[in-house]
């Protein structure tokens, strides 16, 4: 029994890195420096609905339109059935479970419809790290990889059951 529970874990974990959440379930790394190494706990980066990633949440909003904004960006106006005081902008993507793992899904958010979604915050680093600039410069290449987004972490949520509009569905990719 006790491999069976093992294995399942290990497969979950497994399937949330296929799809990019942060959600760790390797080894914490251990600091070295004699025979009282003690074991670094990471700091786990927040979100912009709380500080906490991956609690299961139900968001409401209306697809943003125009400007600058990425495909799939809802404005989140209540979480939690607390109405917030003003709308943040939060990137939408889907996920459905496949034979027992996470996988990404298909979400076309309708434009000018309420949705009521439920899932859970998690996020990525996105840009070009200054440490490739400086590998650039030290080593003389002559092409650098550029990106027009600032090195930064982005939250984004992954949303696991649609519950508005009812027309709306999750697909596997």
């Amino acid at each position: 029994m006790r491999n069976i529970v093992y294995v399942g874990i290990v497969c979950v974990g497994a399937s949330f890195a296929a799809i990019s959440l942060p959600l760790a379930c390797a080894q914490l790394p251990v600091a070295t420096g004699g025979p009282s190494a003690t074991t670094v706990k990471p700091r786990q980066p927040g979100g912009i609905l709380s500080d906490e990633l991956g609690v299961y949440r139900t968001i409401e909003g209306v697809r943003s339109e125009g400007g600058k904004v990425e495909t799939g960006t809802l404005l989140v106006d209540t979480v939690d059935g607390k109405k917030l005081d003003k709308p943040i902008p939060l990137v939408i993507r889907g996920a459905v479970v496949v034979d027992h793992n996470l996988q990404p899904a298909v979400l076309s958010l309708p434009a000018k419809q309420r949705c009521i979604l439920k899932g859970f915050e998690s996020g990525e680093m996105i840009g070009v790290p200054p440490a490739v600039s400086a590998a650039a410069v030290e080593q003389g290449w002559k092409e650098a990889p550029m990106s027009s987004a600032l090195w930064r972490w982005r939250p984004y949520f992954i949303a696991l059951v649609v519950v508005e509009p009812k027309n709306l569905d999750l697909r596997k990719q």
